[in-house]
């Protein structure tokens, strides 16, 4: 579970001001750590958040809803039908900055995974639109049942931050993985999220994704298997982190997330058309898509007929939009950040990590992601990529990590250098 937190995870040195005046949503639910969450709800509450607790039935049954009540200053939210014209979960939802389910029961994880909302809880989770921070706590049993993991796995890939369990006491006089993090890495990790959430905010970043289809004649192209996954996740991670984002796909069938200016082309051509009109703007820009390396000279404005026989294509190199952009000045901001992809066929660590410094120094950038497209669980049309990110302090090996997990750590690596 590499995915589980957040990457280049460092304290947050001043919870308070991270938690003031936010909006928090702490969903409690039935197992025996749910007591230490109190502590949760106080430290939220003196750290200026306006806290609104939602219990499960179960929940009640270790901890009194009076107990938050008293500790948040607000009412405790524990039923799905509310009085008069209001939708509880829909007003809960409403404006909040950040949603914890501490402890989280393997029940409430699995409910969130599959979707379910048949109680207050579950409901006003599928509503948020806000970041999400989930703390288990279960027996070891439970925890390693294969059905566990793989729903928390489901979480991961929609950006769901889990810290914890660790191991430690468990009820019944047990001992093992399953115990939930203390009362203040919770907070660390609340304030962290929210840090995390704004620290791109101001900041325009340009995003390009997908693969291009250079034509040879009217139903034929040249192309590659790109699905435009990488960059819709860079674009989706960015925007996450308060950036206002504009991504430039090829052809795909993966649909790009809320909130992002799309621009769609087909060609090289027009992705570097369309990357030169905004580059000038952009603190960052990422050119994730798989571009076509060679195009026909020529493309027949009529459908080649295969009763004439192979055609004769000549090819030409299509342009070559990072070189340009690393070595033309007055394109983009003398302070921008340039990012580009490599696919590579080198499965060994080192072999790619010294392909990605020699591409940064060729193209003039200054990150560089290579990523191996040799094995079948990494690179085009597969949701994981076993990559490396050279970057001017240095060549980190990310491993097999999901593409949503790399653009996570892509996306703190220009937040640092910006």
């Amino acid at each position: 579970m590499d995915d589980a937190h957040l990457p280049d995870r460092s304290p947050v040195a001043d919870v308070a001001a991270a938690l003031q005046g936010k909006k928090v949503l702490l969903c409690v639910t039935g197992g025996i750590a749910a007591y230490k969450v109190a502590y949760v709800a106080r430290g939220l509450a003196q750290s200026g958040a306006d806290v609104r607790v939602i219990m499960t039935r179960s929940a009640e049954r270790f901890v009194g809803a009076q107990t938050f009540a008293s500790l948040t200053g607000n009412k405790v939210y524990t039923e799905l039908f509310g009085e008069g014209p209001d939708v509880p979960h829909v007003e809960l939802a409403r404006g909040a900055d950040l949603a914890i389910v501490a402890p989280a029961t393997a029940n409430s994880v699995a409910k969130m995974a599959l979707g379910i909302a048949d109680d207050l809880f579950s409901a006003t989770l599928l509503t948020v639109r806000c970041p999400i921070v989930v703390a288990p706590a279960m027996h070891t049993e439970m925890w390693e049942n294969a059905a566990t993991q793989h729903n928390v796995h489901l979480l991961l890939e929609r950006g769901v931050i889990v810290v914890g369990p660790v191991s430690g006491a468990l009820s019944s006089g047990d001992e093992g993985p399953g115990r939930m993090v203390e009362p203040d890495e919770i907070l660390g990790a609340a304030a962290e999220v929210l840090v995390r959430s704004q620290d791109l905010a101001g900041k325009r970043i340009l995003v390009t994704a997908g693969g291009t289809q250079e034509p040879i004649d009217p139903v034929r192209f040249i192309g590659n298997r790109s699905s435009g996954l990488m960059g819709i996740e860079i674009a989706r991670a960015a925007h996450e982190r308060g950036a206002k984002v504009t991504l430039v796909i090829g052809p795909s069938n993966v649909p790009p997330p809320p909130g992002v200016d799309v621009i769609r082309v087909k060609t090289a051509q027009e992705m570097r058309d369309e990357v030169f009109e905004l580059a000038g703007d952009a603190d960052a820009i990422v050119k994730a898509a798989a571009v076509a390396d060679w195009r026909s000279a020529e493309h027949a404005d009529q459908k080649l007929k295969k009763a004439a026989g192979p055609p004769e294509i000549d090819l030409e190199p299509t342009p070559d939009i990072l070189s340009e952009l690393g070595h033309s000045g007055g394109i983009r901001k003398p302070t921008s950040i340039l990012v580009g992809f490599a696919a590579e066929t080198q499965p060994d660590a080192g072999a790619l990590s010294a392909l990605a410094e020699e591409k940064r120094a060729a193209k003039g950038a200054d990150i560089i992601v290579a990523n191996d497209v040799s094995s079948p669980d990494s690179g085009f049309e597969v949701p994981t990529n076993r990559a490396v990110i050279a970057g001017p302090d240095g060549v980190i090996d990310v491993g097999l990590v999901t593409k949503r997990a790399l653009a996570k750590a892509l996306v703190d690596r220009i937040a640092k250098l910006l």
